[in-house]
């Protein structure tokens, strides 16, 4: 199973940044991170809590409803990790820019996909791992972290995570499911037609594209379904940071 490529630190003029990859490289999105910031209106103030704010930028249009409902999950979910009331009365700024898509070869020309005729549980699902990984970037301090996984069924009952455009085209529906470390689910966004019993599957399979092997086990992020060399997202993260921390203390001398 293909994996999906996090690297921290991408932007030089950012407190935190992060470009996310996604397995079959479908998209990529950046994420830039800002914190903590004053808070522009005096309405977003919030006196125990820090307010998020989340733009996201599509690569080939002007930001429609779609954008903004993405938004507002993103928004979401940093709100259930991030420990707001550490800033109080303070802003923490994200911005997602999708700078690449994969392009329709069914398509006269290769059309991109992610257009506003297409759905947003591709965008959405990279959207919420770039922004946690901007966050861990940018120093914001977290109470945990969370990360998503699109989910394909297609017309037979099978299951596919990280489903390219052509097998986005070819499901009967389509699934986010986003987690929290400690195994609560945060998020969960459908498309299409299914049953009970599909999406009880496509949820088992998601957890263990995010956890990987057996939810609970604290080495679960490590290796997927017990397979060398295929780390769940969770797993991916980690190595993310444990990349950068090594990068800086090299930097020092160290």
């Amino acid at each position: 199973m293909p994996q999906p490529t996090i690297d921290l630190h991408t932007l030089s003029t950012s407190d935190g940044s992060a470009t996310y990859i996604s397995p079959t490289r479908s998209h990529t999105i950046v994420c830039g991170v800002s914190y903590p910031l004053e808070v522009q209106y005096r309405s977003h103030e919030l006196p125990e809590d820090t307010y998020i704010e989340v733009n996201l930028i599509p690569h080939n249009a002007v930001a429609q409803v779609k954008e903004r409902h993405v938004e507002s999950v993103v928004r979401r979910v940093l709100k259930s990790v991030v420990r707001g009331q550490e800033t109080p009365r303070c802003m923490l700024g994200v911005t997602l820019q999708v700078v690449d898509a994969e392009s329709d070869e069914g398509v006269p020309g290769g059309v991109k996909a992610g257009g506003q005729g297409e759905g947003y549980l591709e965008v959405l699902a990279g959207a919420i791992n770039a922004g946690v990984a901007g966050c861990l970037d940018g120093g914001v301090q977290m109470s945990g972290v969370a990360g998503a996984v699109v989910i394909a069924v297609d017309d037979e009952g099978a299951v596919v995570a990280w489903p390219g455009v052509r097998d986005r085209k070819a499901a009967t529906s389509l699934h986010v499911f986003g987690f929290g470390r400690g195994g609560e689910c945060l998020v969960v966004e459908s498309e299409g037609a299914f049953e009970a019993e599909e999406w009880e599957r496509a949820e088992s399979v998601a957890r263990r594209v995010v956890f990987g092997g057996v939810e609970g086990d604290e080495h679960a992020d490590v290796d997927m379904n017990g397979s060398s060399g295929r780390q769940s997202l969770f797993g991916v993260m980690r190595q993310a940071v444990e990349t950068k921390v090594a990068n800086d203390g090299r930097w020092r001398g160290e």
